[in-house]
């Protein structure tokens, strides 16, 4: 067995939280009702809908893709430096 790092569990952490929050969210805008109050097949329809966007998502970064995407460049204000004495 695989020893397994603390930032995969992390990150595994973290895609189960936003998969949990995408099937609520998603239940509040298709029946305007919480995830836990609708019924077996309206369930069935928020996890097939969330399921479907978040594969077609997936599917569409490609390590191509993400090899154009550009860094943006720090805002804000900058420290500074203290003048020599």
């Amino acid at each position: 067995m695989a020893q397994e790092k603390f930032s995969d569990n992390l990150m595994k952490v973290v895609a189960a939280e936003l998969r949990f929050l995408n099937g609520m969210t998603a239940a509040r805008e298709m029946f305007g009702r919480s995830y836990f109050s609708l019924g077996a097949s309206e369930k069935i329809a928020v996890d097939q809908a969330v399921l479907g966007m978040i594969a077609a998502n997936y599917q569409s970064l490609t390590p191509e893709f993400l090899a154009g995407q550009q860094a943006t460049p720090e805002m804000g204000f900058r420290a500074q430096a203290q003048p020599q004495t």
